[in-house]
């Protein structure tokens, strides 16, 4: 007996444990498609899974899409970016006229950036808080 089930081990459901962990002790259960191929498994073969390509990529859209399956999900083949955007991304019609502009601010969303960033362990040059500014710093 399972307190929770989870389909998928990647971002999203890493985020969601993450939080439910601190919340509550609970039995857990992530269920995965994929194996846990290690690092040098990896390197070996040339690939992240086991499964056949031709499994995972979908062309039923007007973008083919290619995703990965195994522990960890989508976080296999990031390129470990996590820019933010920039405050006045969130005002593009109000400052330049074109788009539209968010309903909250770059200011409603900063904490949940710092959490996020807490989260996965992101790093990245102090100096960037003159350009994006930051309430707290780099973990």
């Amino acid at each position: 007996h399972y307190d929770l089930v989870v389909i998928g081990s990647g971002f999203g459901s890493a985020f969601f444990l993450h939080e439910f962990s601190r919340r509550r002790k609970a039995r857990v259960l992530v269920l995965e498609w994929g194996r846990h191929n290690t690092h040098d498994w990896q390197l070996e073969h040339g690939s992240n899974s086991n499964v056949q390509h031709d499994s995972t990529y979908s062309s039923n859209c007007s973008k083919p899409w290619v995703y990965t399956i195994g522990l960890g999900g989508g976080t296999n083949c990031w390129f470990a970016q996590t820019p933010r955007f920039h405050p006045k991304d969130f005002r593009l019609k109000g400052l330049y006229g074109i788009g539209l502009d968010w309903p909250l601010s770059y200011d409603d969303l900063e904490p949940f950036y710092c959490m996020a960033e807490a989260i996965m362990s992101i790093s990245g040059d102090p100096e960037m808080a003159a350009i994006m500014p930051r309430s707290r710093p780099f973990p």
